[in-house]
């Protein structure tokens, strides 16, 4: 059965404006084909901007996928085979606002065996 995918993950990023999140499915039977990538920080700073890169596992550059030199709101498609569990996508932000709090929202669709 395929329902709609909608989930978030959030990190207060630190002094240095910098933090990450993973995201990937967790329960036996299910896959993830996410089609959209959202990312916001707030409070928005009027003195800086973040830069938001996206990694299919962990962050490191044979896993990047995209990124954005405005990662405090921004969006984009996605091109992903589906995900199984185990594996993660994961968001990086730097330069940011420090203390400011940054969400990555993927949405797509959520297939459920049974």
């Amino acid at each position: 059965m395929d329902v709609p995918l909608s989930v978030s993950a959030s990190v207060v990023l630190n002094a240095s404006g910098n933090g990450a999140v993973t995201l990937g499915p967790a329960r036996p039977g299910t896959s993830w084909t996410p089609a959209s990538c959202g990312v916001l920080v707030a409070p928005v700073s009027t003195t800086v901007v973040s830069s938001f890169s996206l990694y299919n596992g962990a962050a490191q550059p044979g896993n990047f996928i995209g990124g954005s030199y405005t990662g405090d709101s921004n969006s984009t498609g996605l091109t992903v085979s589906p995900m199984f569990p185990g594996q993660i996508l994961t968001g990086v932000w730097e330069g940011g606002n420090p203390g400011a709090t940054a969400t990555m929202t993927l949405t797509g669709t959520q297939s459920i065996q049974g």
